[in-house]
């Protein structure tokens, strides 16, 4: 019998280097690059990531906005 399924995951990749104003809580902070997804498990053993989406977050009231890929270097300004 095989056993597989999927779960859910978030990983925190750094902050903007420079301020962002909230249009929701107007707080003016480096914000948070978050990225989402989901990674099947076969015998709950995560094996690959799918459905990744990127985000932008407000620190404070966690409003935020999707992002792409290509933009994240954009906002670390490594």
């Amino acid at each position: 019998m095989i056993i597989w399924g999927y779960r859910g995951y978030q990983k925190n990749l750094g902050q903007t280097q420079s301020n962002i104003e909230c249009a929701n809580c107007h707080n003016v902070a480096p914000w948070d690059i978050i990225e989402t997804g989901r990674k099947f498990t076969l015998y709950w053993i995560p094996t690959f990531p799918y459905g990744r989406k990127h985000y932008l977050t407000c620190p404070v009231c966690q409003h935020g906005k999707q992002i792409e890929k290509q933009e994240i270097e954009q906002f670390l300004n490594y």
